[in-house]
């Protein structure tokens, strides 16, 4: 059982730490860096093993964004333009709607931006969640099918949708909607494919050198002859 004294010699050295990062990195770039694991980065790095390589990262569509950046928007709107000519009586209606309508743009803009589908050198997954986390993930060599869906719609903004099928009947990851150029996806994921299963280009072979009889003269050069 840790004592008192352990536990404040721990929060001791993380405080050091922090000041040593921010004596390397910049108080600013630290707090970038922080800012932009609030969007996935961080959970996809959690996600990886030593040695594995990334070869996509997928996220959603700009078009998902327009619903809760008009909302928070509008609610940034009212907060200028309606709030401070309200009655007193009903200002505490008028503050919650105009934080509500914030709150819902941030968080629901969050919470597109931390789902993340990523192709790796050696499987597929996808991390997505706000306050509850959740991950799933496939190896490669498993999926047998890949659907690539284009509705009207999303066609002038070049997003789509894809379906990942296997052997199984209940899987973790299948649906991976609204996203930009699914057909290329699915074509990095095919590729891999074929290289793992050893149906990929083949390297060329390089030429072997002609073998010499031993005390055969090296060649020379043709010149013209003498008279």
């Amino acid at each position: 059982m840790r004592t008192p004294r352990d536990m404040l010699d721990g929060v001791t050295d993380r405080f050091v730490r922090w000041l040593d990062r921010v004596a390397e990195d910049g108080i600013v770039r630290l707090f970038w860096w922080r800012a932009k694991s609030w969007f996935g980065h961080r959970m996809v790095a959690r996600k990886l093993v030593s040695g594995e390589r990334i070869i996509t990262e997928v996220t959603h569509s700009g078009i998902l964004y327009v619903v809760p950046v008009a909302i928070g928007s509008f609610g940034l709107f009212l907060g200028i333009r309606w709030v401070p000519f309200v009655s007193a009586s009903v200002a505490w209606f008028a503050i919650l709607v105009v934080l509500g309508m914030i709150g819902y743009g941030f968080f629901k803009s969050l919470y597109i931006a931390r789902d993340r589908f990523v192709v790796t050198d050696s499987r597929v997954f996808r991390v997505w969640g706000l306050f509850s986390l959740r991950e799933a993930e496939m190896e490669i060599v498993r999926l047998l099918d890949i659907t690539v869906m284009r509705p009207w719609y999303l066609r002038p903004f070049n997003s789509g949708h894809l379906v990942l099928e296997n052997a199984a009947q209940q899987q973790g990851i299948r649906d991976i909607e609204y996203v930009p150029r699914p057909e290329d996806i699915a074509r990095v994921i095919h590729k891999r494919r074929r290289e793992m299963s050893g149906a990929g280009p083949k390297p060329p072979e390089k030429k072997k050198p002609n073998p010499r009889r031993p005390g055969h003269p090296p060649t020379r050069p043709v010149t013209a002859r003498r008279r």
